[in-house]
């Protein structure tokens, strides 16, 4: 396991999107969103990224310098074309678009279609809250055909579909961001790299059988799981339909399906509910009564969604982001087939 500082892999990060040809802008605001993943520790979402977003940009699917437009419009709405540049930069983009026309109207509903892996789709939704706002956002995500199984199904039809939502707080805000499968694809691709076994209940192989070996997902076709059973395979439902079917990036498993990330990104301004101040105050007051909970047993304390991240960031500032060491290996090849010596970095 490698140990490097955030400031050290932004700037590892942000070198080797430039080698790749990507403008200094795409290459900062893309670094920073990674490396803010594995600082809250989503290594999932993290630098593991950076050989699969460089060999997306060679073989021309992230398109480098591509401009979003807004193809529809309302006071109140927008359906964002990304043009399949960098994801962040285009969600980013949406998300802003979003945050104004809730200042100005209240509240907002933003699609956003033909865009690359976006990352962490809670990034968005923190974005809104710091607005004092609340943010929710659904996700269609999955190559066609999708990587998950649906409930009481034994091969692929739904995308990983991420759900969030996030408000403001005076303490630390609440955040809620998690796959509709039981698990996010990162996150199995994090155990097949280091050659462990996983739970099961996580994939089924091409059968349909259970399996706790990843590799039966990434070389044998196999299936994710979604979370909860028809609970999450619910939800899933519901992510396909508002991030994929109402923005016309259609279902992942349509023949048709567009590909990339589609978020439905939505923004409701709390003050026109009530004060903002009133909020977050009764919002604090919330999380002492479920702090002050006594913890069950096996458990040392009741967490606030965002809690964890919230500690895992301040102690990875502190002694440095753990990287592993296949995941290092991989960035380090990337590097130096675009000429890079990252020793010369750390």
């Amino acid at each position: 396991m490698k140990v490097v500082g955030s400031k050290q892999l932004k700037e590892i990060s942000v070198r080797i999107f430039s080698q790749a040809g990507a403008s200094i802008e795409e290459a900062d605001l893309v670094s920073e969103s990674l490396v803010e993943a594995n600082l809250l520790g989503v290594d999932s979402h993290g630098v593991l990224r950076i050989p699969e977003y460089v060999r997306r940009i060679k073989d021309g699917a992230i398109k480098l310098g591509a401009q979003c437009t807004i193809i529809k419009e309302t006071l109140t709405t927008a359906l964002v074309d990304g043009g399949f540049g960098f994801g962040q930069v285009a969600a980013k983009k949406a998300t802003s678009i979003a945050i104004d026309k809730a200042k100005s109207n209240n509240v907002s509903v933003v699609g956003l279609i033909r865009s690359n892996h976006i990352g962490r789709l809670g990034e968005y939704t923190s974005m809104i809250a710091e607005h004092g706002m609340i943010g929710i956002s659904f996700c269609n995500t999955a190559p066609q055909g999708g990587i998950v199984a649906p409930f009481g199904g034994a091969t692929r039809r739904l995308g990983t579909h991420p759900f969030s939502a996030a408000f403001p707080s005076n303490s630390f805000p609440f955040l809620l961001d998690y796959a509709t499968s039981v698990i996010a694809e990162g996150k199995l691709r994090q155990k097949y790299y280091a050659k462990e076994k996983i739970p099961e209940g996580w994939i089924v192989d091409k059968n349909g059988k259970p399996s706790v070996n990843p590799a039966d997902f990434y070389e044998g076709k196999g299936a994710l799981l979604p979370f909860g059973g028809y609970k999450g395979y619910g939800l899933s439902l519901v992510v396909d339909a508002l991030g994929g079917i109402l923005t016309g990036a259609h279902f992942v498993s349509h023949n048709e399906f567009i590909g990339g990330n589609n978020p439905l990104i939505i923004a409701i301004n709390i003050s026109a509910f009530r004060p903002l101040e009133d909020f977050k105050a009764e919002v604090d007051e919330y999380f002492k009564v479920l702090k002050a909970t006594p913890p069950a047993e096996g458990f040392k304390e009741v967490m606030i969604p965002g809690e964890i991240e919230n500690r895992t960031k301040e102690k990875r500032i502190e002694e440095g982001i753990p990287i592993n060491d296949e995941v290092w290996s991989r960035i380090e090849k990337t590097a130096n087939d675009l000429g890079l010596d990252l020793k010369t970095l750390l």
